[in-house]
C-alpha cells in the first residue's frame, strides 16, 4: 500500500514530464525554424552584395571603355577632333589619317588596354566577367565623353578576350591583318565576328563562348547603327545588309 505522499509526487512527475518534453520540442523547432531564418538572410545578404559588386564592376568597365583615348590624341596632336574626320567613326584608322603612326600606335595599345581592368575586377564569375567584357565595347562605340559617337569595338574587345580567352583576341587580330591585306578589312572582320562565338564555344567553353558573344554584339550593333544614324528609306535592308557585312551605306 502506498504512502499518502506518494500518490501526488508521482502524478506530478507523469504530468510533467510531457509538459517538459512539449516545451523542449517547441524550443528545438523555434530554434531550428531561427536558424533557417537566419541562414536565408545571409544568402540573401549575399546575393545582394555580389550582384552589387557585379553591377559595379560592369558600370567600371563600361566608364574605362568609354576613354575616347584615339580623340584625345588626335586633339593634342592634330588639333582635330575625328569626329569631323571621313565617316565620324573615332577609330586607330582616323587617327592614322591626321597624326601618323606613333599616335595610332599608343592609341591603339591604351584602347586594347582599356578593357583588361573590369574583366580582371569580375574575378571568377564568367556572367560578370562578360557582361564586363561587353560592356567595356559598348562604352568605346557609344561613348558618353563623345556624346555617343565612338569606334567600332575591335580593340576593347581585343583587350576583353586577352583576359577570358585569349584565341579570341589573336582571331579578331587576324581578321584585322588579313582584311587589309587582301583590302576587304570590314567584311574579313565581320568573319571574325560572327566566327568568334562558335569557335570560342569549341576552344574555351561556355564561359569563353559568353564573353564572345558579349563583345561580338557589341561591335555588331555598332556596324547596324553606324554613327547613330537611320538608314534611308526605300533602302533600309539593303544598307542595313551592307552595313552588317561592309560596314558601310553604299552608293545612294
Amino acid at each position: 500500500m502506498s504512502s499518502p505522499g506518494a500518490g501526488p509526487s508521482t502524478a506530478s512527475g507523469a504530468a510533467g514530464s510531457p509538459r517538459l518534453w512539449t516545451a523542449a520540442g517547441r524550443l528545438a523547432v523555434l530554434a531550428a525554424a531561427l536558424a533557417v531564418l537566419l541562414s536565408a538572410a545571409s544568402l540573401l545578404v549575399a546575393q545582394d552584395y555580389l550582384a552589387a559588386e557585379g553591377a559595379r564592376v560592369v558600370i567600371v568597365s563600361f566608364a574605362l571603355g568609354a576613354i575616347p583615348f584615339s580623340n584625345l590624341l588626335a586633339q593634342s596632336v592634330a588639333a582635330t577632333d575625328l569626329r569631323t574626320v571621313g565617316s565620324g567613326t573615332v577609330s586607330g584608322t582616323a587617327l592614322y589619317r591626321v597624326a601618323g603612326f606613333a599616335p595610332l600606335a599608343v592609341g591603339g595599345i591604351m584602347d586594347v588596354a582599356k578593357a583588361a581592368p573590369g574583366v580582371f575586377a569580375a574575378g571568377s564569375a564568367p556572367v560578370v566577367s562578360a557582361v564586363a567584357a561587353g560592356a567595356a565595347v559598348a562604352g568605346h562605340n557609344w561613348s558618353p565623353f563623345l556624346r555617343g559617337a565612338g569606334g567600332r569595338g575591335v580593340s576593347p574587345a581585343m583587350g576583353a578576350l586577352a583576359v577570358v580567352h585569349w584565341p579570341g583576341a589573336v582571331l579578331l587580330l587576324a581578321g584585322l591583318a588579313v582584311g587589309r591585306a587582301v583590302r576587304q578589312t570590314a567584311l574579313v572582320s565581320f568573319g571574325a565576328m560572327a566566327a568568334l562565338p562558335f569557335l570560342a564555344l569549341w576552344w574555351g567553353g561556355r564561359d569563353a563562348a559568353l564573353a564572345g558573344a558579349a563583345v561580338t554584339a557589341a561591335m555588331l550593333l555598332k556596324r547596324l547603327t553606324a554613327n547613330n544614324t537611320v538608314p534611308p528609306a526605300g533602302r533600309r535592308a539593303r544598307v542595313t545588309l551592307r552595313r552588317l557585312l561592309c560596314d558601310n551605306d553604299g552608293a545612294p
